[in-house]
């Protein structure tokens, strides 16, 4: 069976040309508890690219707290779907890269997760 890909040609080839920037430091995502980087999110990509991304972005947020795709707060099988499938799609994404966090990464987003969510 073909599996429909994650993202159209124009939004992988986006995601293609990004470059890891190990010197950036992460935004925090309030209403979805993430971080991410400036250089894991292309200019320019579809609203439905964007939904992929944020979908990886909350998946490693768990990873990155020490959970697993069980731990999703919404729906942990398409959650490891996506995350496999976009490990063979765009295995070059910077996103993958910070799986573990810096020290100072993991303060910011430790003190960023203990505060209340104004939303």
């Amino acid at each position: 069976m073909l599996q429909k890909t994650l993202f159209i040609p124009r939004d992988l080839q986006l995601i293609e040309e990004l470059v890891l920037e190990p010197t950036l430091e992460p935004r925090f995502n309030a209403i979805s508890a993430y971080l991410v980087w400036d250089d894991e999110l292309p200019s320019g990509i579809t609203p439905d690219g964007l939904d992929v991304l944020s979908s990886l972005w909350t998946a490693r947020s768990l990873f990155q707290r020490g959970l697993t795709f069980s731990d999703h707060p919404v729906n942990a099988e398409y959650s490891r779907r996506v995350w496999e499938q976009a490990l063979k799609e765009i295995p070059n994404w910077p996103g993958f890269q910070r799986l573990q966090l810096s020290v100072e990464d993991q303060s910011y987003f430790d003190e960023m997760i203990g505060k209340e969510n104004p939303y």
